[in-house]
């Protein structure tokens, strides 16, 4: 909680400020007295050793660690952070590879150690209780080497080939029962035993226009659409039980809005897993939260600066085979340092892929981003209509895993 008062200590003068921009001048509104500490913190994030804010996984809470990248422009590139959080997630990532001096491709080898010691589950399928609060500890560690290319400044194929081994156990929960005291093993695939996974995943991803970063940063409103299919091929290579394989697609269109610097992003996702496996719980598709696991979509686009899915729910609410997310959201800057957002999220889960879209899930809401050089430092989103309460979503940087 303390980051969360962090963040709005700086939010709150500017959102007051704009609050009066029918009365002040834009000069008056440049002028704001940020303090310099404030405009330090914030520009030590760019330098290649900086703190990182942040989280661990969905759920986990807001964190802190340190974190290093290589300059843009090196050839060869290294980057790795640490981070642990209140709750006591804790994550080790690294990554060191080479990029083409065109930038026209990239391969490197990674690994990845994340702890998460209570992660919500509610049962499987679209019609999960919301009672049936559960939780139970995973540590994945992953490791394996990923790249990509160009064959066009619009296209860029790419995968990854990994192994990923998964640590389950008790949650380290008081408040909320521990997954094995309220369901049995037959809803829960996978609990009672630990298999060693080969990943090997691929992707197609199809960009226009092509703009640079800094283009982005300066002209955030401008039309926009990426679109990109990913095919995962998952093999339990310790009991043999757990194979299969699944398809993603996933859309974000950006479109200018009604006033300069607004703009409308459009957000679809749609994923389906062979109708014949079995497939692990922690494996499953999850909608509901501020986002999901990596284990599941590790490069996922997401919508507009955020990862976020069914905002009206709780995080990781629902879980199956088969998944479907849409969402459209409206930004306005409401000042060069905050931006506001009105959501709307449809979504659901569904053992077989013809049930997904049989009744769908939705809810609305809105957002308050903290802004700076383009990136958001600081995010707080509000999701109602869900039927199950209004759900408040702090986040920092631009997603939270």
């Amino acid at each position: 909680m303390k980051f969360a008062a962090l963040f709005c200590v700086l939010a709150l003068p500017v959102s007051a400020a704009a609050q009066g921009a029918q009365t002040a001048s834009s000069d008056t509104l440049e002028k704001l007295p940020i303090p310099g500490w404030g405009k330090a913190i914030a520009d030590s994030f760019s330098k290649p050793l900086h703190p990182v804010i942040g989280g661990v996984a969905t759920g986990g809470g807001i964190g802190a660690g340190v974190g290093y990248d290589s300059a843009r422009d090196a050839s060869w590139f290294q980057n790795g952070k640490a981070m642990a959080t209140y709750r006591r997630y804790w994550s080790l990532e690294g990554e060191a590879g080479r990029r083409s001096s065109s930038r026209r491709s990239q391969i490197g080898a990674f690994g990845a150690v994340r702890n998460m010691g209570r992660l919500s589950y509610y049962g499987i399928g679209p019609d999960s209780v919301l009672g049936n609060r559960t939780a139970y500890r995973l540590r994945e560690t992953t490791f394996g080497t990923r790249g990509w290319f160009r064959p066009a400044n619009s296209v860029r194929l790419g995968g990854s080939v990994a192994a990923y081994m998964p640590d389950l156990g008790s949650a380290d929960r008081r408040s909320v029962p521990s997954i094995e005291s309220v369901f049995t093993d037959g809803s829960i695939p996978a609990f009672g035993n630990e298999p060693a996974f080969g990943r090997y995943r691929g992707f197609a991803e199809f960009v226009h226009p092509v703009l640079e970063e800094a283009e982005m940063i300066e002209h955030p409103s401008r039309y926009r659409g990426a679109y990109q299919v990913a095919f995962e091929d998952i093999r339990d290579y310790r009991t043999g039980r757990y194979n299969f394989h699944r398809w993603e697609t996933e859309v974000q269109q950006r479109i200018p809005g009604f006033k300069p610097g607004q703009r409308l992003t459009l957000h679809g996702f749609l994923a389906t897993t062979n109708s014949t496996a079995e497939v692990p719980f922690y494996l499953l598709y999850t909608l509901g939260g501020s986002g999901g696991l990596k284990t599941f979509r590790p490069d996922m686009l997401g919508g507009d600066g955020t990862r976020a899915t069914l905002r009206g729910f709780r995080d990781f609410r629902f879980r199956d085979r088969n998944a479907v997310l849409m969402q459209a959201e409206y930004r306005i800057p409401i000042h060069k340092y905050v931006h506001t957002t009105v959501f709307v999220d449809a979504g659901q889960v569904a053992p077989r892929a013809s049930a997904l879209f049989s009744d769908i899930r939705g809810n609305t809401g809105f957002s308050l981003s903290y802004m700076r050089k383009g990136r958001t430092l600081g995010r707080m989103d509000v999701g109602f209509g869900g039927g199950e309460g209004v759900r408040v979503f702090w986040s920092f940087g631009a997603f939270l895993d």
